[in-house]
């Protein structure tokens, strides 16, 4: 290769260094791929919404839902999305991207040294890809599938390009900017990437100051602003909202940002990392990084004592008496500290100006501690191993590995060889390197003992994917317990469920859900409206700290309408608890009592027993459809179902699910019981005759029913105390009955949807899959075809309604079925188009409710309308009367 001929053996020994330090990135990176692939909740987000870009729905946390930007990586998501769109799973790319993206972070690490240190022993610059590659921040993040590694590569890229550029203006030379672009997608990558722009554009300005050319500073400046200022000018478009919908969910929560409180989350953050990596114990390598051990030597020497004192001492130990003027020092100490940590860092970044290399240790500098105090700022983070040290480590380890070069350079040549012992000449030879122990020695132990933080993470890691994915398989088996068809869930745990419930989903931490983060502040009136009455979720994750701060459960509609089940296992014997479901999913209040009502002892009755699709093959499942009632019940009981024809078969069903125990049951109110009775694999062809028995759940007693003083004794098949049911025959039919039977009922939804006989449609396709349970195969190649039918007939009941708003309201039901059906889109665009504009009007008139419910409307048939949310929310707020917190944007 040309590029490695033209190496001297120094530059051929530090491209194999490198090379080795790759291998071992990848081979740390592995330890989170390969013996439980780790990938942090929060990486579902991004992969939901990669996927759904591609499939056609748009930037949306879920299929059908509105334009929502509840990301903060854009540009990872895209990434992920355009992987995706040439057949990569999204679980797969995002690895493939953080082990590419770490390994070309490495070398650009290794040359930003290289340019800060132009004169020093280059042997140093290895130091830097050293440390990355063994830091557990470094790898762990890249790994997580999270944007980290992008972020980290184009910082890196970003700061080795403007400093190349500055050195080829130095040597006369021009060529473009392409380090403005990098900043533009570092921007994309995460919002606090402007940031980090601006520490190049002042970079880039101090350096026009300094030569006196300005030429390079405007065309930077230039190439900057117009990509940039056009990639937001589309997503205002696209999203209507100045900043992504994660900053408005986190304006109600309070600012975390208390700096002169020094056992907050986010000096605690810090102090836990600083203290916890041992990179308390080599700060002073910073100070060296930036001042040397020349000239300006005395600044940081003079400083570090200063800030141990400051820092460490608590401003009134070893004094058993204050004296009167000590007391205000004392109440000042920690402001002291703040104010002395700021202003080292001041003097320690104008120290290096004038200095070799000034340019890459001051954007190191200025780097290194923007990312510290973004980290206080936020309050630091409740992952696991300190994420937002990630992204800080890519500035920080260079600027460790420059103060340690400092060291090495200041060893004097006639010093610069060791004779070890003669024991160990074997080992080490005659003479070693002196500089070359001062380099390693303090960097293997280093790394010795951050093999602990990877080997507890890998044993022990955050909050995965896959450990939310166990409460979306608990709450989708609740699903097929209720029988429901639709779920609207509240939770706050994104990833998994966008990924994988293909449910609506109310978040009410807010990330994807724009009414919520704008009014993050939980307003009592905008939650009894929005969550109890507009969403009115089936299924609701509620407990813990989100509880207390959403104020959820003080809600007299919470408290009324949810009852919570038992938690699902998460290792060991730990059940995950708070977990809801909204009691008319099977509890609804008595009616009138219909005819055949039969009563049994202990004060129970049945309302009503079905049987809707009584063909069925062996092996498959029976559905029955039943409902009780009971009062004053001190315990609950058990419904056991038998079929008696060629042979018995019998099963037990508890009614309430035992979530709801009969004990508790009120005589207002009627349980519903969907149950699937397991046919067994042997089970004789014929017709079987169905009856039930009831136990006492305590004593075991049967609970006959209660028979006309007259009533002739029926001949008992199963108890003494059963209650046959002579009106239900079931049919135990070959395969192929059991398939014509479903077959008729799909035929005849696919009528009903054809003669406008909606309400219909879905109970005729319900009972054609419950002949054939087990055949997933065939409902899910036959759903698709009746879902379309029925929105079609829905259309076709709007297009003859009178009125906007009873338009809108048949065209929202359609939309429920298949909301990419080309005629809704057909009639919903225009309609949604005349809401809006009827909203518009009403607004100006303050007709506040009016244009609320329009607004709202247009949303529902049409949710590809940002701008609409944004004025229905506005009206909401007038409507209610409510402020929404400052900063969320009216």
């Amino acid at each position: 290769m040309r590029w490695w001929s033209g190496l001297d053996d120094r530059g051929r020994a530090h491209a194999s260094v490198l090379a080795l330090l790759c291998v071992g990135y990848i081979g740390h990176y592995l330890v989170f791929c390969i013996p439980q692939p780790f990938f942090i909740e929060d990486a579902g987000i991004s992969f939901a919404y990669a996927r759904n870009l591609i499939d056609g729905e748009g930037l949306v946390p879920y299929p059908g839902a509105e334009r929502v930007e509840g990301f903060s990586n854009p540009l990872w998501t895209y990434l992920i999305a355009l992987l995706y769109a040439v057949g990569i799973p999204t679980w797969t790319a995002g690895k493939l991207l953080g082990a590419v993206f770490g390994v070309l972070t490495l070398p650009l690490s290794y040359g930003i040294v290289r340019r800060a240190r132009p004169h020093g022993t280059g042997d140093v610059a290895l130091a830097a890809p050293l440390l990355l590659a063994a830091s557990p921040q470094f790898v762990i993040w890249n790994a997580s599938g999270l944007e980290n590694s992008l972020f980290c590569l184009l910082l890196a890229a970003g700061i080795h390009r403007i400093l190349a550029e500055m050195h080829a203006a130095d040597e006369g030379g021009g060529g473009r900017p392409w380090s403005a672009l990098m900043f533009v997608l570092l921007a994309m990558t995460r919002p606090e990437g402007m940031v980090y722009a601006g520490i190049a554009a002042a970079a880039l300005f101090l350096d026009a100051a300094a030569r006196r050319r300005l030429g390079l500073l405007g065309g930077w400046l230039v190439a900057f602003a117009v990509p940039f200022g056009l990639y937001h000018l589309w997503r205002y478009w696209y999203f209507a909202w100045t900043w992504p919908n994660t900053y408005y969910a986190k304006l109600g929560r309070g600012t975390t940002f208390k700096p002169y409180k020094w056992d907050t989350s986010g000096w605690k953050y810090v102090n836990n990392y600083l203290l916890g990596h041992g990179v308390v114990y080599v700060l002073p390598l910073l100070a060296l990084a930036l001042t040397g051990l020349k000239k300006r030597r005395w600044l940081a020497f003079g400083l570090l004592p200063i800030l141990a004192v400051l820092v460490f001492w608590d401003g009134a130990a070893g004094l058993p008496e204050l004296p009167d003027w000590w007391k205000p020092v004392k109440d000042n100490w920690i402001r002291g500290r703040v104010w002395s940590i700021a202003a080292a860092c001041v003097l320690l970044g104008l120290a290096t100006l004038g200095r070799s290399g000034w340019r890459a240790r001051g954007i190191l500098w200025c780097c290194t501690t923007f990312g510290v105090f973004f980290a206080l700022y936020a309050g630091g983070d409740w992952m696991k191993q300190h994420r937002w040290f990630n992204l800080i480590s890519v500035s920080l380890f260079p600027l460790l590995a420059i103060g340690l070069g400092e060291m090495v350079d200041a060893i004097p040549a006639d010093l610069s060889r060791w004779r070890p012992p003669k024991r160990l000449r074997g080992l080490f030879g005659e003479r070693v390197p002196t500089r070359l122990l001062v380099l390693l020695v303090p960097c293997m132990i280093w790394i010795g003992s951050e093999a602990r933080h990877s080997y507890a993470f890998a044993m022990n890691p955050e909050t995965a994917v896959r450990d939310i994915n166990r409460r979306v398989a608990y709450m989708s088996w609740v699903q097929r317990r209720l029988d429901l068809d639709h779920v609207v869930l509240m939770d706050v745990d994104m990833g998994a469920h966008m990924y994988y419930s293909g449910w609506d989903i109310l978040d009410f931490a807010g990330l994807i859900d724009v009414p919520v983060a704008r009014h993050s502040d939980y307003a009592k009136p905008f939650m009894r409206q929005y969550v109890f009455e507009e969403r009115k979720p089936h299924f609701a994750h509620v407990h813990a700290g989100w509880a207390r701060t959403s104020k959820i459960p003080k809600h007299r509609e919470w408290r009324r309408e949810y009852l919570e089940i038992p938690g699902y296992p998460i290792g060991g014997r730990k059940l995950h608890i708070g977990n809801h479901i909204r009691r008319d999913t099977f509890i609804t209040r008595t009616g009138p009592l219909p005819e055949g009502v039969v009563r049994f002892e202990g004060n129970v009755q049945l309302v009503r027993f079905d049987v809707p699709s009584p063909v069925v093959a062996p092996g498959s499942h029976l559905f029955l459809d039943t409902t009780w009632r009971a009062r004053l019940r001190d315990h609950g009981f058990r419904l056991l179902v038998f079929l008696d024809g060629p042979v018995r078969t019998v099963q037990a069903f508890p009614p309430g699910w035992d979530w709801y125990g009969a004990d508790k049951w009120k005589a207002t109110e009627e349980v519903s019981g969907r149950f699937w009775m397991a046919l067994p694999d042997d089970l004789p062809l014929g017709d079987y005759q169905m009856g039930v028995v009831l136990l006492d759940e305590e004593t075991g007693a049967v609970l006959a029913p209660r028979r006309a003083t007259d009533a002739p004794e029926a001949d008992v098949r199963y108890l003494p105390g059963e209650l046959l049911l002579d009106e239900i025959t079931v049919t135990v039919s070959a395969e192929h009955g059991a398939a014509a039977a479903a077959e008729d009922d799909l035929e005849d939804a696919l009528g009903k949807a054809a003669q406008g006989w909606c309400d219909k449609v879905w109970p005729a396709w319900k009972d054609a899959t419950r002949h054939r349970l087990t055949d997933e195969e065939w409902i899910v190649e036959n759903e698709p075809e009746v879902r379309s039918a029925l929105a079609a007939c829905w259309v076709g009941q709007a297009a003859s309604a009178q009125g906007a708003l009873a338009k809108a309201e048949l065209l929202a039901k359609a939309r429920r079925w298949d909301h990419r059906l080309d005629e809704l889109r057909e009639m919903a665009r225009p309609l949604a188009e005349e809401l809006d504009a009827s909203g518009t009007e009403k607004m100006a008139s303050k007709d506040w409710k009016g244009a609320y419910l329009d607004f709202s409307a247009a949303l529902s048939i049409d949710a590809q309308r940002p701008w609409t949310r944004r004025r229905a929310e506005a009206a909401r707020d007038k409507t209610l009367g409510i402020q929404r917190p400052e900063g969320s944007e009216g």
